[in-house]
């Protein structure tokens, strides 16, 4: 059981803030703003560009603060706890992220505490607590410096403004500031990330306590375990804490472990958890238990005009001739630039690619290829379209098509349909297929191409990728 200890008091010099009034804040647990996260740690992504993120995540803790002698608990200064955090981030070129949190209490229960004064002996008390109110308002700027498929690397700086009420450990006596250094690695369903930096803040003292600079480190690895009907489930465990300059100094130096469960359904995210402190640190409960949900929010332009005559009709969107095997698309799927985001331009065709597939079942399994051109690392290529493969499967499949139907597959750069030395050569050459498993004459091995289509390419109308 980690309490936050108040231990040796006794023979510990008086110490609180300005006017005598103890000032702390006792809050340690921050969910990180924004997509790009495991639940506390940061990843080296910032999501997608012009992308508002929403968060609201409720916490309770059981005894964050108590006065201790020896083992024994003596004082409950915070009983228990209850927190709601909400927060808003938005991202910009793909690189950046701006945020805003403000956590809030909404119940917050402790004791009277008395002790003897250390020189006269004389008893003297801890005043009483609010029972709850704002606390400090946090400001956050995070930046991805470099990333490919698999590893990232980034950094997070934030301000935060004493909004909250210090005597009653809602928050700090003044502006403190961070600034962390940010690294993940990905390894198909596992992602691993790492948090190191270092906590700016002028010294706020109650008893043995002197919360000031320190060292935060915050390590953490999500595995993906299911996704029933295309909703991917995660499992994820993290420890985080902040360490004190004083070598052994543990009533400063708080740190946690979490356990939680992460489901992501369209862009809607949904947390729970729990957890509990790892040492005797100040705002570490016995447990604490959480749940929070978040919503992401992307600005998509809207798609342009066609300035083709209205008496022309265009062919169906998707046909398929006797012994083809492939689906004949008028258009091609667009995505964002060097993401798997699917344009929403090519919604309605996705939509009518999936009807075709509910209607036909006689066609058997449909692999979904994916293809990129030359340009970049052909690892990230090869990675990238295997994303977007995935992404059209997830999104046949809230369209009603079978999943059981559906098989991702993606090509990289190594099957081109043109040169790769025009624009109009790469654009034809980004491209998804939708192959008929059982018409094919000879199916690809692993780093083989499928067969080429027999007839040429549909006309690209413009590159969005």
């Amino acid at each position: 059981m980690a309490v936050a200890a108040l231990t040796g008091v006794l023979f510990a010099p008086p110490a609180s803030s300005r006017d005598g009034v103890p000032s702390l804040d006792v809050n340690r647990f921050h969910p990180a703003p924004g997509s790009a996260r495991l639940l506390t740690v940061d990843l080296a992504d910032v999501g997608r560009s012009k992308e508002l993120v929403s968060q609201f995540v409720l916490h309770y803790a059981d005894l964050p603060l108590a006065y201790t002698f020896g083992d024994r608990v003596t004082g409950k200064l915070v009983r228990d706890r209850v927190t709601a955090d909400v927060s808003f981030a938005f991202s910009l070129l793909d690189r950046v992220q701006l945020s805003v949190a403000m956590p809030v209490t909404l119940h917050q229960a402790g004791d009277i505490v008395s002790y003897p004064d250390v020189v006269t002996r004389e008893p003297r008390s801890l005043p009483g607590i609010a029972s709850g109110g704002l606390e400090d308002l946090r400001l956050g700027l995070k930046g991805r410096f470099w990333s490919n498929e698999r590893f990232g690397f980034g950094g997070v700086a934030e301000v935060v403004a004493p909004t909250g009420n210090a005597a009653s450990y809602l928050g700090s006596s003044s502006v403190t500031g961070s600034a962390q250094l940010i690294g993940h690695a990905r390894f198909e369903r596992v992602t691993v990330a790492l948090n190191l930096g270092w906590r700016m803040a002028s010294e706020q003292r109650l008893l043995n306590i002197r919360a000031g600079h320190g060292l935060m480190y915050g390590a953490g690895v999500e595995v993906e375990v299911a996704r029933p009907s295309n909703v991917p489930v995660f499992l994820l465990g993290e420890v985080y804490g902040l360490a004190a300059p004083r070598f052994g100094d543990t009533a400063s130096s708080p740190a946690e472990a979490m356990l939680a469960a992460k489901a992501r359904m369209r862009d809607w995210s949904f947390l729970l958890g729990a957890g509990a402190g790892l040492n005797a640190g100040y705002g570490e409960p016995r447990v604490r238990v959480m749940a929070g949900l978040s919503y992401s929010w992307e600005y998509r332009p809207p798609p342009p005009r066609a300035e083709a005559p209205a008496v022309v009709v265009p062919p169906p969107a998707i046909t398929v001739a006797e012994q083809e095997s492939r689906l004949r698309l008028w258009e091609p799927v667009y995505f964002a630039f060097n993401k798997d985001s699917i344009d929403p331009v090519s919604y309605p065709l996705l939509d009518q690619v999936a009807r075709f597939i509910r209607e036909h079942p006689e066609l058997g399994p449909v692999r979904i290829d994916g293809h990129t051109d030359d340009v970049g690392n052909p690892q990230y290529n090869l990675e990238l379209s295997q994303r977007r493969a995935r992404a059209i499967l997830e999104y046949l499949g809230t369209q009603g098509v079978p999943v059981e139907r559906l098989s991702p597959v993606g090509y990289g750069k190594r099957c081109p349909l043109q040169e790769n030395t025009t624009e109009e050569g790469r654009a034809t050459n980004r491209r998804v297929d939708f192959i008929l498993v059982e018409r094919e004459r000879r199916r690809p091995r692993p780093g083989e191409c499928p067969e080429p289509p027999t007839t040429p390419p549909a006309p690209r109308a413009e590159t969005k990728e």
